[in-house]
């Protein structure tokens, strides 16, 4: 089954103008919006299977007070926490943070938990 997409994800909020490394409009990197013309159709496919996930990093950074910024760490995308830390959604819907320094990692199930109580969560960490 082909999936009829727009021509970009772009919804006209484009913050990566304004310097931030992670779009807050449509949640491409500023690699990924500057590059959108050149890449083919399976590199721009790919971009649009990572940004669900991506956009619950957005609103957590936000919630959070802080901007989106990008990791890959164990092959997977994580937010970075101004104070260090790094968090994610994984596929069963917990809520992870990790602490690379001290080798430790929490996880938190937030199904029902609201976006504020997540966020608190992870500053708490």
């Amino acid at each position: 089954m082909s999936i009829t997409r727009p021509d970009s994800p772009c919804i006209a909020l484009c913050s990566t103008a304004l310097g931030d490394n992670v779009c807050r409009g449509c949640a491409r990197t500023f690699a990924e919006v500057s590059q959108w013309c050149f890449m083919s159709a399976d590199e721009r496919e790919a971009v649009w299977l990572r940004l669900p996930a991506r956009l619950r990093l957005l609103q957590l950074a936000a919630a959070c007070g802080a901007l989106l910024e990008l990791d890959e760490l164990d092959g997977a995308e994580w937010g970075r926490l101004p104070a260090g830390g790094h968090y994610r959604v994984d596929e069963a819907g917990c809520l992870r943070w990790r602490d690379a320094a001290l080798a430790r990692e929490d996880a938190c199930d937030c199904a029902g938990l609201s976006l504020e109580r997540a966020a608190a969560w992870l500053l708490d960490k």
